[in-house]
């Protein structure tokens, strides 16, 4: 199901909001390109020990694209290169 509607953020675990902008600043990446989105929900999630910058899972009986990001890459730790940000743009 495709919405024109930008999805609601829930946001479970953040650190100072980072996580937060940075999908945010996709939301209205994705919203400046005039297509529409994937999920009227994103769910945002972080935290340490995690073998990835970001993961994703669809549940697709809420419509929502859950995203896990590894926190320390809020401080250079790993990096999301812009292929990476661009598919996760175009899932939301």
């Amino acid at each position: 199901m495709t919405t024109m509607s930008a999805p609601k953020i829930t946001v479970e675990k953040d650190y100072d909001g980072y996580f937060e902008r940075l999908v945010r600043s996709w939301v209205d990446r994705k919203k400046e390109t005039g297509e529409s989105f994937n999920n009227s929900r994103i769910k945002i999630s972080s935290g340490p020990y995690r073998p990835y910058a970001v993961s994703y899972k669809i549940e697709e009986d809420t419509n929502t694209i859950c995203l896990d990001f590894y926190s320390a890459l809020r401080t250079g730790f790993g990096e999301l290169g812009e292929d990476e940000i661009d598919q996760l743009v175009e899932l939301l």
